[in-house]
């Protein structure tokens, strides 16, 4: 019972000092521009190396008080050997717009991940190719199709079974985009996974993403919430 007792004061500890690791520097920016992501996601394991992958996430803003955005995604992993996998997405989004109407988005992806383990510590490497396509007249004038280059690189501990903290960072480098060559945004997050059993897990997260090399240039915080469920 004390063990028990001690591990929980151990991760609600772990849990506060991540997000005061994160906040104090842009508390006065968190209150205007604080977001939440809700998320869910379901994977069914059709052989030993390859994975069918189906989620769903909404982007909260304003306090939580309207829906930004959307979006549905279902995609193919393949498990190339025990360091490498291979994947494959579509994605369909409904993005706001100032007028308060939403619009239809399309993404298609591919991920590269390479990972290796380090006792109870674990890194991946996720090398991401995505273009995202506007299927319609918004504004009166025909968006062309974005390409970017989305890496990401994610430090994971294991600290039992059920608790795993981790932490990540995130950079988008346009490919042809009309007016940016450089990475015009980044992203840094701290959070952790929980295991209920080997079927279902949480995850909690803390990000800030700022933009880079833009005219306009703004910074988001996000608290995101998702559950997974292997089927």
């Amino acid at each position: 019972m004390i063990k028990k007792n001690t591990n929980k004061c151990y991760y609600q500890a772990l849990l506060i000092t991540a997000i005061f690791f994160l906040l104090p520097e842009n508390v006065s920016g968190q209150q205007k521009d604080f977001q939440g992501i809700l998320g869910i996601g379901l994977e069914k394991k059709i052989s030993q190396s390859v994975s069918l992958t189906v989620s769903n996430q909404e982007l909260l803003n304003q306090n939580l008080l309207e829906l930004r955005n959307a979006f549905i995604d279902a995609g193919i992993t393949c498990k190339l050997n025990r360091n490498f996998s291979l994947g494959v997405n579509y994605r369909f989004v409904l993005q706001r717009d100032l007028n308060n109407l939403y619009h239809p988005r399309q993404m298609i992806y591919g991920d590269l991940s390479y990972g290796r383990i380090f006792k109870k510590f674990s890194a991946t490497f996720r090398a991401r190719i995505q273009n995202s396509y506007y299927p319609l007249v918004i504004n009166e004038t025909k968006q062309t199709s974005i390409a970017y280059n989305r890496d990401r690189l994610t430090i994971r501990y294991r600290f039992n079974y059920y608790f795993s903290p981790f932490m990540y960072g995130e950079l988008w480098y346009p490919i042809n985009h009309p007016t940016q060559e450089k990475v015009d945004r980044v992203r840094g997050a701290l959070g952790f996974y929980y295991s209920f059993n080997d079927q279902l897990k949480t995850q909690l997260y803390y990000s800030i993403t700022k933009e880079m090399n833009q005219s306009n240039k703004k910074t988001n915080y996000a608290i995101s919430v998702a559950c997974y469920l292997k089927i």
